[in-house]
């Protein structure tokens, strides 16, 4: 099973910014994720726990009703006391309630003083055609 590397760099009382690198022989994939902070893993509040999870690629009931078609995207399975945690497109902490937004780069894009990620679309959908679209072992570090 293919494994990912998620290293948290950055916290503060807003997000949590970090680094996403996995790879295989031939190259190595490496993009920035966006988090909400920690906040004791509380749901819609907080990022997950460091740890090790199974990630599965399989239809968001949330994202697909939000875009009116089918999305989707990897799940972060057996986190605890949480459910529906996702590896999506967003561009500020805003827009996530405890998933990790996948982008290429750092950026305040819309000059509040806190660093977004950016070109997430485009990143999620190059991260998931890297796996294959395969179940994979992401592992959080602190």
């Amino acid at each position: 099973m293919k494994s990912a590397k998620l290293i948290r760099v950055n916290g503060t009382d807003k997000q949590t910014l970090g680094a996403v690198i996995t790879g295989n022989s031939k190259e190595i994939f490496v993009c920035r994720s966006l988090e909400l902070p920690w906040k004791n893993n509380e749901d819609n509040l907080s990022c997950i726990p460091a740890g090790e999870y199974i990630c599965k690629w399989s239809k968001s009931p949330h994202l697909s009703e939000i875009k009116g078609e089918d999305v989707y995207t990897y799940e972060i399975l057996n986190v605890p006391h949480r459910a529906g945690i996702r590896i999506h497109s967003a561009n500020y902490y805003t827009q996530i309630l405890g998933c990790v937004a996948l982008g290429d780069a750092h950026k305040d894009i819309n000059s509040d003083g806190t660093l977004d990620v950016i070109h997430t679309g485009e990143t999620v959908k190059n991260f998931a055609e890297f796996m294959n679209h395969e179940d994979f072992r992401l592992i959080i570090e602190a």
